[in-house]
C-alpha cells in the first residue's frame, strides 16, 4: 500500500498563536512538522479508521476553496466572534485522532473564532454551504448555549470543528447532514472540562459517501458527555462513523446511542472507540449501536472497542445487526395493517428513539421520507 501524503507543503497559518492553539506533541517534542503529519497519516492506528473509505479524496479536497459559513444568533450579547482566540481560551490538537483535520486548519487562510462568555438567551446556528473554514467555539465558565448545524452542498464539502467548553459551562449541539453530496467530510473535536456537560444529537442520511469523524475528550473531573445518532442509508449511499470517547481525568461520564437504518444497497460503518486512561478513576461510560437492515443488500459494518487503562471503572459497550421482528409485523399484519405499512411503523419507531433535540422535528420527515422510498421501491 502507498504511502499517503498531502497535496502541499504545510506551514502553520498568521492566525495561529502558539499560546493559545497548542501544538500537537510531536511537533512539540521537536520532530518537524511534514514529518509529524506523513508519520500520523500512515501510522496502523490511522489507516485502520480509514478502511471502509478511500483517504485520497479528502486529502486532496483539503486545499480546496473554503467559504465563511452563514452564522445567526452571533450579535447576542456574550458572542464574540473574530479571527483570533480569545486570550484565556486554549484548543489543544492530536494528530493520532485527526493529522487531516489539523492540516486543513492549517491550509485555510483565516479560521473563525467564536467566544460564548454567559449564557445566551436563543441559540447559535451555523450554516455550512459547501466547504467552509475551521471554526472553533470556546464557552467560558458557567456558560451555557446551543448550537445548532446545517450542513448543504452536493458536490464534495468539508467541515472542521473544534470545541472548548471551560469549567461547569454546558452545550446543546445539534446539527443535521441531510443533503446528498458526493463526498462530505465532517470533523467534530469537543474538549470537556471539569463538571462541563457536552451533549451532542447528531442526524444523518447517506450521500456518496458520508464520513463523520468525531473526537470527544473529557478533560476536566465530572465531565460528562452524551451523543444520541440516528441515520438513515439508503438508495446505493454510504455513512462511516468513527467516534473516539476519551476519558483522561476521574469521575467523567459518558452515554452514545446511535442508531442507524441501512435500506437495500446502502452501505453504513460504525467504528465506536472508549478509551479510558490511567488515572481516570471513577469513570461510568456506556456505548450502544443497534443497526437495522432492510432489503437483501445492506452492508453494516461495526465495532464498539474498549480500551481501559485504570482500574474502578464502569463500563459497557454493545452493538446489534438485526432486522425487523417478524411476531411484530405479524401483529400489526394480524390488525389489518399492511406489509409494507407495518416496515414503515416499525421502522419508524426505531429511528425516532435516537431523533431527538431541536433539529428533530426538521429532520425526522426526511429521514421517514428515506424509509417510505424504499419500502416503495
Amino acid at each position: 500500500m502507498a504511502d499517503l501524503s498531502l497535496p502541499q507543503a504545510v506551514t502553520l497559518p498568521n492566525y495561529f498563536s502558539q499560546d493559545r492553539l497548542a501544538l500537537p506533541a510531536q511537533i512539540l517534542n521537536g520532530e518537524d512538522m511534514p514529518s509529524a503529519l506523513t508519520a500520523a497519516l500512515n501510522s496502523t492506528l490511522h489507516r485502520e479508521r480509514w478502511k471502509y473509505s478511500k483517504t485520497a479524496p479528502v486529502l486532496e479536497g483539503l486545499i480546496r476553496t473554503m467559504n465563511l459559513p452563514t452564522i445567526i444568533g452571533g450579535e447576542q450579547a456574550g458572542v464574540q466572534i473574530s479571527q483570533a482566540p480569545e486570550q484565556n481560551v486554549r484548543f489543544s490538537f492530536d494528530l493520532s485522532q485527526a493529522p487531516e483535520a489539523f492540516a486543513r486548519l492549517c491550509y485555510a487562510q483565516e479560521a473563525l473564532f467564536i467566544h460564548i462568555e454567559q449564557t445566551l438567551k436563543s441559540p447559535l446556528e451555523i450554516h455550512h454551504a459547501g466547504s467552509t473554514v475551521p471554526i472553533l467555539i470556546s464557552l467560558g465558565t458557567n456558560a451555557e448555549a446551543t448550537l445548532l448545524e446545517h450542513f448543504a452542498g452536493n458536490l464534495q464539502p468539508q467541515n472542521t470543528l473544534w470545541i472548548s467548553l471551560a469549567e461547569r459551562s454546558h452545550l446543546k449541539h445539534s446539527r443535521n447532514s441531510l443533503e446528498a453530496a458526493e463526498l462530505h467530510w465532517q470533523y467534530l473535536c469537543v474538549d470537556i472540562g471539569k463538571n462541563a456537560d457536552y451533549l451532542l444529537n447528531n442526524h444523518a442520511a447517506g450521500a456518496g459517501l458520508r464520513r463523520q469523524d468525531i473526537h470527544i475528550r473529557l478533560s476536566g473531573q465530572g465531565a460528562n458527555a452524551e451523543l444520541i445518532s440516528a441515520a438513515v442509508i439508503s438508495g446505493k449511499l454510504a455513512l462511516d462513523q468513527q467516534i473516539t470517547l476519551e476519558h483522561l481525568v476521574a469521575n467523567g461520564k459518558s452515554k452514545q446511542v446511535v442508531h442507524n437504518i441501512v435500506a437495500d444497497g446502502g452501505k453504513c460503518t460504525f467504528n465506536g472507540r472508549i478509551h479510558i486512561h490511567e488515572g481516570a478513576n471513577g469513570t461510568d461510560a456506556t456505548l450502544a449501536n443497534k443497526n437495522l437492515g432492510l432489503g437483501k443488500n445492506a452492508t453494516i459494518n461495526t465495532k464498539p472497542e474498549l480500551e481501559i487503562y485504570t482500574d474502578d471503572v464502569t463500563c459497557a459497550h454493545g452493538a446489534t445487526i438485526g432486522q425487523l421482528s417478524d411476531q411484530e409485523l405479524f401483529y400489526l399484519s394480524s390488525r389489518g395493517i399492511s406489509p409494507e405499512a407495518a416496515q414503515a411503523l416499525l421502522s419508524e419507531g426505531f429511528l425516532r428513539q435516537c431523533t431527538q433535540g431541536p433539529l428533530a422535528e426538521a429532520a425526522l420527515p426526511i429521514l421517514i421520507n428515506a424509509i417510505k422510498q424504499e419500502h416503495d421501491a
